[in-house]
């Protein structure tokens, strides 16, 4: 077996190959990003190759090419590597023997590599909420130029009609109107395309039962149920709540020694899987339920933005077992709710 670390750069990769004992067996310092020069290169290999690289740059499209000229492809978490290898001097070729090194002693830290289609969900999903992050800076904007004329509209939303309205009759100063027309033509194409992705997430939405029981949670629409099915992948990769909290990065960091022990920062994890989880919290907060519960109860002794991640962490607990076992959200609160039963035994004698 050879195993084959590639460093990935946007005009070159710097890839080096070690046999099962360590030894070099090829390396370039400056191969070309094209797949022909880097096939070409790994296909002088004569022993199977598992080919090791980082998520970073360009790697979900060459782990899809690799993987279809056959090569096993393993994708390392670079935070993780950074935290395993540590080296004072850093080089190119160093980074690429490294990842070499890591999976030959098996002790690369592997991410899970989602299929085609979760991937493609996952850019269709992300590229709305670009476009919807886009329009609200477009509209804070526009009420920016509003608040340095001091006007102030008197519809309750400056974007719906009677707003857009009193919006077109309203003064502004020549270069004033002409900014705010401007942007008022790309906040309407943005609508448009928004609309548009809407339309086709609410068709896919009516076909996916695992997406419509995820809408039975409150605050969880189309967008969100896919959402978080794209990010979180198959179920069965976790093998608790706990693990899937912590990929959300809503667990806190713990140092325990010499009897003292402190809880830090939550760590890192899928940024998206946490956004959209902390906006579903925003409507737990509001709802009666168990989650609103135990929010309300760390408030004040905790803070608002603590009592928010210890409610969006006990919320993946109920959306890891909703997951598991394929019930809806009022199926797991019947089940959470009831109480627990336990047979009783005789005791046994003592003679």
């Amino acid at each position: 077996m050879i195993y084959v670390g590639l460093d990935l750069h946007k005009r070159y990769i710097t890839a080096c190959a070690i046999d099962a004992v360590g030894q070099l067996v090829a390396e370039d310092r400056r191969l070309g990003t094209e797949l022909a020069a880097l096939g070409a290169w790994l296909g002088r290999l004569t022993a199977p190759v598992t080919v090791v690289l980082e998520a970073t740059l360009y790697w979900a499209w060459l782990e899809q090419q690799l993987t279809a000229l056959g090569y096993t492809v393993l994708v390392a978490h670079p935070y993780q590597v950074k935290l395993i290898w540590q080296a004072r001097t850093k080089t190119d070729p160093i980074d690429a023997r490294k990842l070499a090194e890591l999976a030959r002693v098996h002790l690369l830290p592997a991410i899970w590599i989602p299929d085609a289609a979760t991937r493609a969900q996952r850019q269709l999903l992300r590229g709305r909420a670009f476009l919807v992050r886009q329009r609200t800076v477009l509209k804070n904007r526009i009420h920016a130029y509003l608040t340095a004329e001091n006007l102030r509209c008197p519809a309750l939303d400056l974007y719906s009609r009677a707003g857009r309205a009193w919006l077109a009759t309203v003064g502004l100063p020549p270069v004033v109107r002409r900014q705010v027309d401007l942007l008022l033509a790309n906040l309407d194409l943005l609508t448009t395309q928004i609309g548009g992705l809407d339309k086709y997430i609410q068709r896919h939405v009516r076909q996916d039962p695992v997406a419509q029981r995820l809408q039975t949670i409150p605050g969880v629409g189309p967008f969100g149920a896919l959402l978080l099915q794209a990010e979180i992948g198959p179920i069965q990769r976790f093998r608790g709540a706990p693990e899937l909290a912590a990929y959300a990065g809503l667990v806190p960091s713990t140092q325990s020694s010499g009897g003292k022990t402190h809880h830090g920062p939550v760590g890192r994890g899928s940024p998206w899987l946490k956004w959209i989880v902390i906006e579903i919290i925003q409507a737990h907060k509001l709802a009666p339920g168990p989650v609103g519960q135990h929010y309300h109860k760390l408030l004040r002794a905790k803070g608002k933005p603590k009592a928010t991640v210890a409610a969006a962490r006990k919320f993946c607990t109920y959306l890891y077992w909703m997951l598991k076992e394929e019930w809806s959200y009022t199926e797991w609160l019947r089940q959470h709710d009831r109480p627990e039963v336990r047979p009783m035994q005789p005791l046994g004698s003592v003679a």
